[in-house]
C-alpha cells in the first residue's frame, strides 16, 4: 500500500510536469505564428508600395513619388526590425527548451 502511494505521487507529478512543458512550447509557437503572419502582411503591404512607386514613375508624378519611396523605406524598415525580432524570439524559445543544435553552439 505505501509503494502504491508512492508510485501515484510520482505519476501524478511527472503528468503535471509534461503538461506545463507542452503548454508552454505551444504558447511559444502561437506567438510565433502570429509574428510571422504579420511579417506576411509587411510584405504584402511592400509588394503594393512597390508596385503604387513604378505606377508613379511611369505617370512622372514627382510629389507621389517621394511619398511612396518614403513609404517604401519606412516598411522595409519595419520589416527588418520584425524579421530581427522573430528570429531572436524563435531563438531564445530553443535555447530555453534545450533543443538547439547548432555548431556554433559551444554550450554543451
Amino acid at each position: 500500500m505505501r509503494y502504491t502511494k508512492w508510485f501515484a505521487s510520482l505519476a501524478l507529478a511527472a503528468g503535471m510536469a509534461v503538461m506545463g512543458t507542452t503548454a508552454a512550447s505551444a504558447q511559444d509557437w502561437r506567438d510565433n505564428r502570429h509574428d510571422y503572419n504579420r511579417v506576411d502582411r509587411l510584405r504584402d503591404t511592400i509588394a503594393r508600395d512597390r508596385a503604387r512607386l513604378a505606377a508613379d514613375m511611369r505617370r512622372g508624378d514627382r510629389w507621389a513619388v517621394s511619398r511612396d519611396r518614403a513609404a517604401l523605406e519606412r516598411h522595409e524598415t519595419e520589416l527588418r526590425v520584425m524579421l530581427r525580432e522573430t528570429r531572436r524570439d524563435w531563438r531564445d524559445g530553443n535555447f530555453e527548451r534545450g533543443s538547439y543544435n547548432s555548431y556554433r553552439d559551444n554550450r554543451r
